[in-house]
């Protein structure tokens, strides 16, 4: 098991009842993906998205671990957003590692769990460099929130 601490992000709204309401708690997590031939690509925080079906990442990150051609795939899918009324993204997925470490001053290999899986690369960059979603994180660990506590845990499902 491991334990992050939500990052606290300014988002004053109108109506807030209380103070708490005026930010967001985002779920981020130290991760990098490395390719079939070993190259890895060090992302300094990928969202965990409870609502995504998929893990998805900006299309940059495909060229720094060696992918010539992002689109070069047979795993092509059409996303929606919240809703899911109409396609507002192309995603071309990849079979990469996902590592995440357990603790975010210590990247180390050898610190963290890795997990083979699908990765959909974005035709259009969304927000953050990438979500991690349902698919390929969530199905392979328990999630845990505390927003009280202002942190979050996960847990491998596999270990």
């Amino acid at each position: 098991m491991a334990r992050y601490i939500y990052t606290k992000v300014s988002a004053p709204i109108q109506d807030a009842k209380t103070p708490e309401h005026n930010f967001k708690f985002h779920p981020l997590v130290p991760v990098s993906l490395i390719s079939t031939n070993g190259q890895e690509v060090h992302i300094r925080e990928a969202y965990i998205d409870t609502g995504a079906q998929n893990c998805l990442f900006n299309n940059d990150i495909a060229s720094r671990l060696g992918i010539k051609d992002f689109r070069a795939t047979e795993g092509v899918r059409q996303m929606c957003g919240i809703g899911g009324k109409k396609p507002e993204n192309i995603a071309y997925f990849h079979s990469l590692k996902l590592v995440v470490y357990k603790d975010t001053k210590n990247r180390r290999l050898d610190n963290a769990w890795q997990i083979n899986t699908r990765i959909g690369f974005l035709e259009k960059p969304i927000g953050f460099a990438g979500i991690l979603g349902v698919y390929g994180f969530l199905d392979q660990f328990v999630f845990k929130t505390n927003i009280p506590g202002g942190c979050f845990e996960i847990e491998p499902v596999f270990e």
